[in-house]
């Protein structure tokens, strides 16, 4: 009782000094909030639209997009009224927004006019494509089939700078989708104007003459909090957004054509690297390795609702490095967001789920040949995918981890997947993925369904089985432990065994303005493989849920918008019936004004069994903060301090024993914009792991990453990204050729430290003309320490890589 008198006391100090920490003051918050609520009022009683449909007329002439809107608007549709949807819902907005939509043959527009009684405050920044989600902008949601599960986003600020996302129901947003569009903006003295040009050929929609879309219209207004308002009202209680969605209908006499896309590339390179010098140990710099490449994507839209796509020796060497992520203390393979456009592209479609995720692309790692067929017609969507694939990856799931390795195996890929859907947010549907090398195979059959069973309620529901014939290929991974699967006892190199295994997962979803939860079941049998997807664990039966509720401010509350108090707990067993893991997460998350939220999390009960020992009360706390209150700054941490496991540890080491033991995660982030051109993104990363606080280190690594971009036109940047990481590691010391421990004169064993350093520093420029007519030029300079040669002492540079790319997108 005495310790929870104190919490309550420093987060009772700690919230009444947030006012001061934050340049804010109270007195003056309220006199601005009631001003504003009278301004609000206007005196008399705002109405929010209804849902509607608006009749988009076919426009007479051709449509100039440079950001004026100008008298040729004036025959479209007509749109306005906003309503605000966040922090508050249904309220008038501060600032009115107005537009209109017209189409032609071959595109669909919309003017945007944001009227701005502060603009002084407008943020606008000059930046590349999808970072301007910090901005003001407006923008359109689009589901072009009104099927109600997902659809497309097109954003601008007020410098005509282009954001474009898919959507699901439920609002969350991926910024991985890119399409070819138009826009433009002008900014004036009080107000500030958007036009959008969307080719047709750029979306989806029903192959037929009476086009009927769901639609949201969105403004973003950021100030004393990230204002949300939109054409047509949401209501929170109801998860469904596009059940709430406006429609613009379009008679379209003459259906505008799916061109041949054709996206050739080419690519040429410059290597050098440090190796050994003959038969010498010393290290000499290698003679440069010039490489050039060639290839291309192919796309047909074979109707309006229908694409194949074709790509021969794709270039899918990444531009920008994946960021290094924390690996030390962690079983797990590590994910990686996909980022190449031929996968991006109709993703949706192959989509099943996150947690039980059956189709990772980047397990398709060096393709040679690829090909799509993606498409939907009526209630019926599906996809068909063939990629023929070389130094294909493996992902090896275990009960309490994983392997990930890196094979010269070449691999042929099929993936199908169909969904047909029932009623409005409901389908059942069909995945199969099959992965076959010249002695392995892995076929994986799933099926699922998502039923919406009103506005508040979702469930969902997989089964999917898989059978495994396991590669002849102990020299790539020999492991001896075991598994049994449906009773035969197995191991887990690759000895050309066969097995099968199962997945199961169960979901129930409720979203409501108020209360809401999610809870789920997951069953994983031990022999469950997913070769395409990303299963990094299995023999697991777990059940958790997680649930919050809301609490919503009222308008003159001088500090917070919404307070949530939220609950995650979850119980783990194995096929044995052993229970793995039992564990109670209370959080509680809070929203301020000035754009500015902080979330704590306990550990309040977290036992664990992993490597055939017991573990209890691994107790730890974690917290987030992060703030957009300032135009030129933004930023925020993360941290985690308490009990772990030392999952790297070793019974029969002192140094790096299996216990537990102490942690401290730290991650810290910051945005400066100092002029509108300018962007520099800094975040570093640290985990550290010792035996206590303060005693002797087990585990260490540091991650610094630096982005530096200068944005010259829409189209042209200047971009530097910098990196640079340690681990330092703490072991008993091994003999070479033994693997014993070494003892001293005194019996005792002898630490062994590890120090190991990189860095990495890319230049880049870039000038994009769209998402897919690019120019690229730029290097890579890359060093660690640890060379093993005599001359190279310390950290140096053992690498350097320069390159020059260019692809260019025709229509014919």
């Amino acid at each position: 009782m005495q310790r929870n008198s104190w919490i309550r006391i420093l987060m009772h100090t700690w919230l009444m000094t947030l006012p001061m920490q934050f340049g804010l003051d109270v007195s003056a918050q309220l006199a601005e909030s009631a001003n504003k609520k009278a301004h609000r009022s206007g005196g008399s009683t705002f109405q929010p639209n209804t849902k509607m449909t608006l009749n988009v007329p076919k426009a007479e002439s051709a449509l100039i997009i440079d950001g004026e809107i100008e008298d040729t608007w004036l025959q479209g549709a007509s749109f306005g009224n906003f309503v605000e949807n966040g922090p508050v819902e249904g309220r008038q907005p501060l600032a009115e927004t107005q537009g209109y939509i017209l189409f032609d043959n071959d595109y669909v527009y919309f003017a945007f006019i944001a009227y701005d009684p502060e603009m002084h405050k407008l943020r606008a920044n000059l930046s590349d494509r999808d970072r301007i989600f910090r901005d003001d902008f407006v923008g359109v949601n689009i589901d072009p089939f009104g099927a109600q599960t997902n659809g497309f986003e097109f954003f601008v600020n007020p410098l005509g700078i282009q954001g474009d996302l898919s959507v699901d129901v439920n609002e969350n947003e991926d910024e991985s989708f890119d399409a070819v569009w138009e826009s433009a903006a002008k900014i004036y003295d009080d107000r500030w104007t958007v036009e959008i040009a969307i080719p047709f050929k750029s979306l989806r929609f029903p192959d037929r003459q009476d086009q009927n879309w769901l639609i949201h219209l969105w403004r973003v207004y950021p100030r004393e909090n990230r204002f949300l308002y939109s054409w047509i009202p949401i209501n929170r209680g109801k998860g469904n957004q596009y059940a709430q969605a406006g429609q613009i209908a379009m008679n379209m006499e003459k259906r505008p054509s799916k061109p041949i896309e054709f996206l050739p590339y080419a690519l040429g390179s410059r290597d050098r690297f440090v190796k050994f010098n003959g038969d010498t140990t010393k290290g000499i710099w290698s003679k440069s390795n010039y490489d050039k490449n060639f290839g291309f994507n192919l796309k047909y839209g074979i109707t309006s609702d229908m694409t194949l796509d074709l790509a021969y020796n794709p270039d899918f060497s990444q531009i920008e490095a994946d960021a290094t992520q924390i690996s030390v203390n962690n079983t797990f393979a590590l994910y990686y967001n996909e980022r190449r456009p031929f996968f991006l592209e109709g993703r949706d479609v192959f989509f099943v789920d996150d947690d039980l995720n059956l189709m990772y692309t980047r397990s398709i790692n060096d393709p040679l040949l690829l090909g799509k067929l993606s498409g939907k017609t009526d209630r019926l969507s599906y996809g068909y995918l063939l990629g023929l694939d070389e130094n294909a990856p493996y992902i090896v799931p275990k009960e309490e981890g994983s392997r990930t390795l890196l094979s010269t195996n070449n691999t042929t890929n099929n993936t199908i997947r169909a969904k047909y859907e029932l009623a409005k947010g409901t389908y059942v549907g069909i995945l199969g993925t099959d992965r076959r090398t010249s002695d392995g195979s892995n076929t994986v059959g799933t099926i699922d369904t998502k039923i919406r069973i009103n506005d508040t309620y979702t469930l969902s529901g997989i089964v999917s089985a898989s059978t495994t014939d396991e590669p002849d290929a102990t020299s790539l991974y020999g492991s001896t432990d075991r598994f049994v699967a449906f009773g035969d006892s197995l191991t887990y190199g690759f000895n050309n065994e066969k097995f099968k295994g199962i997945a199961t997962r169960v979901t129930l979803d409720r979203t409501a303005r108020e209360w809401g939860f999610f809870a789920w079941f997951n069953d994983r049998s031990p022999g469950f493989r997913s070769e395409q997807g990303f299963i990094t664990n299995n023999n697991v039966r777990e059940a958790g849920a997680f649930s919050r509720y809301t609490f919503y401010m009222n308008d003159d509350h001088p500090l917070l918008t919404r307070v949530e108090p939220r609950v995650r707990f979850n119980r783990k067993y194995n096929y044995d019936g052993k229970l793995k893991d039992w564990w109670i997460n209370p959080q509680i998350f809070l929203q301020f004004k000035k754009q500015t939220y902080f979330w704590l999390g306990v550990a309040a009960l977290n036992n664990e069994n992993f490597a055939g020992k017991q573990f209890n009360n691994i107790h730890r706390i974690s917290f987030e903060s992060g703030t957009d209150a300032f135009q030129k700054l933004s930023g925020g941490l993360y941290g985690e301090v308490g009990n772990y496991i030392n999952r790297s540890g070793n019974a029969e080491d002192t140094f790096n024993p299996l216990s537990k033991i102490k942690g401290v995660k730290l991650t810290v982030w910051a945005t400066i914009r100092p002029i509108s051109r300018l962007r520099n993104d800094f975040e570093f990363n640290s985990a550290s792991f010792r035996k206590d606080f303060g005693g002797d280190l087990i585990d260490q690594q540091l991650i610094y990453r630096n982005t530096l971009q200068y944005q010259f036109t829409k189209r042209l940047f200047l971009r530097l990204i910098g990196e640079m990481g340690a681990i330092n590691s703490h072991r008993a010391k091994r003999d070479k050729n033994t693997d014993d421990i070494v003892l001293d004169v005194n019996n005792q064993q002898v630490l062994d430290k590890t120090h190991d350093v990189f860095y990495a520093i890319s230049p880049l420029m870039s000038y994009k003309i769209n998402p897919f007519t690019v120019f690229y030029l730029g290097a890579n300079f890359m060093g660690r320490n640890n060379l093993d040669f005599p001359n190279y002492d310390g950290t140096n540079l053992n690498r350097t890589n320069f390159f020059l790319k260019f692809q260019y997108l025709m229509q014919i």
